[in-house]
């Protein structure tokens, strides 16, 4: 009884120092998930934004999506710029950066935020076939349509990938 115990109280104190979740993960993200979320979290594409785009406070994250699993990282940054400006500017500079437009939706100031507005890129990240999204966050307050507006756009970094089969359905 006391080296089964004794075992439990060491399983309970690893848990605190970040063991638990490779070996007893509580969901479908494994520690190698994880391990990749990290390395897309570090990518450096996740900092290219328009000339005096911030940072919006608690905009930064990684990990597993609650749904999939999948591991991503995002950014979600506030512009003073309209989001026809901010995906031209990303139509230019995301393929500088080695990344290739596999999708592009037509944005534009009217569209509707239901529909989604993204453009979408792919590029391999340690051999995993990655996706980029930029997602057009919309005026969400700006009345009964739910438009993006010809206003400043929010615009939201999100890359992800599925290190186990490579077959994300996020673009």
């Amino acid at each position: 009884m006391v080296p089964v115990l004794g075992a439990l109280v060491g399983v309970v104190l690893a848990a605190g120092c970040g063991v638990v979740p490779d070996v007893l993960p509580l969901d479908d993200c494994t520690g190698a998930d994880r391990r990749f979320a990290k390395k897309l979290d570090a990518l450096t594409v996740l900092e290219i934004r328009p000339s005096g785009a911030t940072l919006i406070p608690g905009g930064a994250s990684h990990g597993c999506s609650d749904s999939t699993y999948f591991p991503y990282a995002s950014r979600w940054y506030h512009t003073g710029i309209s989001a026809e400006e901010v995906a031209d500017f990303y139509h230019d500079a995301l393929p500088a950066a080695g990344w290739k437009l596999r999708r592009a939706d037509p944005i534009h100031a009217q569209q509707r935020v239901f529909f989604g507005a993204r453009l979408c890129f792919t590029r391999p990240v340690d051999g995993v076939e990655t996706y980029l999204s930029v997602g057009f966050l919309g005026a969400l307050d700006a009345g009964p349509e739910d438009v993006l507006g010809s206003g400043p756009a929010d615009v939201d970094l999100h890359v992800m990938a599925d290190p186990e089969d490579g077959h994300v359905n996020n673009c």
